[in-house]
């Protein structure tokens, strides 16, 4: 259900969304699925944290190369699913908090508790200095896709490189000199 939720989510976005789609595509009946999820919201959450949990990145050791690969992979998880106007919808006074919540814990938070693991390693070997302000720095990341789609603007192919470099300097890091190949999409933990 969770796969044809997401299929049904980038096929039609969040506001055609249809559990009666859902189901068809699941070989399931809507009974069924309100039987594990009280509305959509629900369903669409619980899809996209399904998406976000599977396989992220390798961790190389490089932590530059982490957080371009870490970056590359929200990117991905957003597009793949359709996932950015549920985003919206989160940010929305309707939401039941309830929801919002479970949005925040299982897709927001351990994309972030990523991020920053990825960031205090970079402090601990030294590639970045001890007093970056990697709360700051951890926000602006995901922000910047955020702002290009508001702006209705596609991210540019290298967004995941050319955001992390721009953290890293922002953090008084230096990014390593040679980038070839740097932010392609990397094998994924299994």
């Amino acid at each position: 259900m969770l796969d044809a939720a997401l299929a049904e989510l980038g096929a039609k976005g969040y506001s055609a969304f249809s559990l009666t789609s859902v189901a068809d595509a699941a070989g399931t009946t809507r009974p069924a699925i309100y039987r594990r999820w009280n509305d959509k919201d629900e369903l669409i959450v619980d899809a996209v944290a399904h998406l976000a949990a599977t396989d992220p990145p390798e961790t190389t050791g490089d932590h530059f190369v982490d957080l371009v690969n870490e970056v590359d992979d929200f990117r991905h998880c957003i597009q793949a699913a359709g996932a950015l106007p549920l985003a919206g919808v989160m940010l929305g006074d309707s939401v039941d908090p309830a929801v919002r919540a479970a949005y925040v814990e299982r897709v927001v938070t351990p994309r972030r508790t990523r991020i920053r693991a990825i960031l205090d390693a970079a402090v601990a070997a030294g590639d970045l200095p001890a007093n970056a302000d990697l709360d700051v720095a951890t926000t602006f990341i995901t922000g910047s896709w955020y702002s290009y789609r508001v702006a209705d603007r596609n991210a540019p192919a290298d967004w995941p490189r050319r955001v992390a470099t721009l953290i890293w300097n922002a953090c008084g890091g230096t990014p390593p000199a040679n980038l070839a190949g740097v932010g392609r999409r990397r094998g994924r933990r299994r």
